[in-house]
């Protein structure tokens, strides 16, 4: 049995650094590609699903099934990590509805704010945070959903729901992640002109380790809340 299934929906984003950390405690990780292959039958100890370019609204048949694997991990109590369209997923999962944003967010951001809730998970973490954003959809809450988080242009940016972990923005970024995630989407930025490529190139020297402190606290908080 895998401990760790990692649900790729786009080759571009990986697990990076928050990979690392559960390598270093000594979890195997399964990952798939979505697009490309069957989600496998096994009861993992937590699954992580990832971000891409589409909508949870798109009609896709592997959007689907991560879907129906959501509902059905937390009636398991399977604990599952969604981040960016992942958490989207999620919302959706539980009748949220998944929508348009004011406006895109993409680079480094430092006004996320935490609840005041049961849950531990952001315990450890400044707030206002400094996260890493590259999304222009956002969902309402769901019914018996936990707001977690929250900034200034998103009321949701993360929830929890049961077994169900959702952040919108991202913590488990590297500096190749963020350098491979601007090279390939150039014709996208370009249509964004508040968003400058070369300023987000230039703060990743004095915002990277913020993030990745972030990513390790959420990490250990995860684990801890969800007795991994």
């Amino acid at each position: 049995m895998s401990d760790v299934l990692v649900i790729q929906n786009t080759r571009n984003e990986g697990i990076a650094t928050l990979g690392r950390l559960f390598e270093k405690d000594g979890f195997g990780i399964t990952t798939v590609l979505a697009k490309k292959e069957k989600i496998p039958s096994i009861n993992p100890r937590v699954i992580v699903i990832l971000g891409a370019p589409e909508s949870a609204n798109d009609d896709l048949p592997y959007l689907k099934e991560e879907l129906a694997l959501i509902q059905d991990s937390v009636k398991k109590d399977i604990p599952v990590l969604g981040i960016c369209l992942g958490s989207q997923l999620i919302a959706k999962a539980f009748g949220a509805t998944v929508y348009q944003g004011k406006r895109k967010e993409i680079g480094f951001y430092h006004d996320i704010k935490f609840e005041h809730t049961e849950s531990r998970l952001f315990q450890g973490i400044s707030s206002p945070a400094t996260v890493f954003h590259w999304h222009g959809d956002t969902f309402s809450l769901p019914k018996n959903a936990i707001r977690l988080a929250h900034s200034k242009d998103y009321q949701n940016q993360a929830i929890k729901i049961g077994s169900a972990v959702g952040i919108q923005f991202h913590l488990e970024v590297d500096q190749s992640t963020i350098q491979l995630w601007l090279d390939k989407s150039k014709e996208e930025l370009s249509t964004v002109p508040y968003i400058k490529p070369e300023d987000i190139l230039k703060g990743i020297p004095e915002n990277i380790d913020a993030v990745q402190n972030n990513m390790q606290a959420f990490y250990q908080n995860f684990k801890s809340e969800f007795k991994l």
